[in-house]
């Protein structure tokens, strides 16, 4: 017998069955309200992604875009090679991809998804560990630069404290990913990416918001890996929020993220 999904777990639906009827006596403010913690959310996510991104269109050791030196790849209608996985961890991000397209793909959504969690916003050391075991030798200790200050600052605008850490939530997956261009010495692996990003905590400045973003990742084959040169991104596509006006509470959102397994990685 299928294990009966608890009430209130899971996984909402975007659009309801029936349409939402607007009712009387809203209060007047409360419009004014969800418009300004929808303003917060953007400016935290701009400048989190104008600090992390790390690069403009050239790769870590000063060389142009692989974009200008090869021809698009084909769109992979098969799903890529599923025996492409990774073959260990490195500080608890899966390394040692195939050298092959299937592998950057791969690699790029997993070292994407690494930079997502909670603990790599607010502890440094995991950070610090967690882009050793991605970057090429070149780009580390740009990114480190960068990732610490994007990381402090979207810290600072969500109030996060150091006893207030345990409360932030943060979670990234995959929503697909393109590849447009690849040899066998340069990728260039774009990853459309949901996230969520807040705190629970009723007198925080932003509840937990969901964020849409295309990740720009350029892998580079260093010492038999693919791995990270730069890092650039931009919002959307972003869906139709079709749900009630009405967000999930904190004490729930508190218990879905302490019972919820982080999504795992692929491969």
């Amino acid at each position: 017998m299928a294990r009966q999904s608890a009430p209130g777990r899971g996984t909402r639906v975007l659009v309801d069955e029936t349409p939402t009827v607007p009712k009387s006596g809203k209060p007047w403010w409360r419009g004014m309200a969800v418009t300004g913690a929808i303003f917060l959310a953007l400016v935290i996510l701009a400048v989190f992604m104008r600090l992390s991104g790390g690069g403009s269109g050239s790769t870590s050791d000063g060389s142009p875009d692989s974009q200008s030196q090869t021809a698009p790849a084909e769109r992979d209608t098969t799903g890529g090679d599923t025996k492409s996985t990774a073959k260990k961890l490195v500080n608890g991000v899966p390394v040692g991809y195939t050298h092959n397209q299937a592998g950057a793909v791969q690699a790029a959504v997993n070292y994407q998804v690494a930079r997502s969690s909670a603990a790599y916003f607010t502890d440094d050391k995991a950070r610090h560990a967690t882009l050793a075991a991605m970057m090429t030798s070149q780009a580390l200790d740009r990114q480190i630069r960068n990732d610490d200050t994007g990381m402090q600052q979207v810290l600072t605008s969500l109030g996060v404290t150091s006893g207030s850490e345990d409360e932030l939530v943060a979670r990234g997956a995959a929503m697909g990913t393109r590849v447009t261009t690849y040899t066998d010495q340069v990728a260039t692996v774009e990853v459309w990416m949901t996230g969520l990003i807040g705190v629970t905590d009723s007198n925080a400045p932003m509840p937990v918001s969901a964020s849409w973003t295309t990740y720009t990742l350029t892998l580079q084959w260093q010492s038999g890996d693919w791995k990270l040169s730069a890092i650039t991104s931009v919002n959307g596509p972003t869906p139709l929020d079709a749900g009630s006006d009405s967000p999930t509470s904190v004490d729930e959102f508190r218990t879905a993220d302490r019972e919820f397994n982080a999504p795992p990685y692929v491969g």
